[in-house]
């Protein structure tokens, strides 16, 4: 727990993961997003002022982190809930967002995990996100 805390703190500051900064790029419509292992929040807080709703789900309680980053308007854009991969439950959803965090879920689980994802992203919407690899 204390060495997953100081990545938390490291990276509470840090900027947006670049594939979440091309996407916004492509002016799509602000609707429904979901951030899996939203850590400190940067891709949540970076959504949510461009004009999406964020839900974000991580395995530790970041929602302090993620929230003093808004404002009071802002903060009507954002829900947060602590889940596991394992035993999740997604909502549908326009855009997910998973970046270097779906390696966490365990493999036995990882079928149930990756169909639960298929599932929660409406037709022809995206699935942004980004493994530890760059192949």
């Amino acid at each position: 727990m204390e060495n997953i805390k100081k990545y938390y703190e490291n990276t509470e500051n840090a900027l947006p993961n670049l594939m979440v900064k091309k996407f916004i790029d492509m002016n799509i419509n602000p609707a429904n997003a979901i951030d899996l292992g939203c850590g400190a929040g940067r891709d949540t807080v970076f959504l949510i002022k461009n004009g999406w709703n964020v839900l974000s789900i991580d395995r530790e309680n970041t929602k302090e982190f993620i929230e003093k980053k808004l404002n009071n308007e802002e903060i009507k854009k954002f829900r947060f809930l602590i889940q596991n991969f394992e035993n999740i439950e997604l909502e549908k959803t326009n855009l997910l967002v998973a970046n270097f965090s779906i390696p966490f879920c365990d493999k036995e689980h990882f079928d149930n995990f990756w169909g639960k994802i298929n599932d929660s992203i409406l037709k022809d919407r995206i699935f942004c996100w980004k493994f530890f690899w760059t192949k």
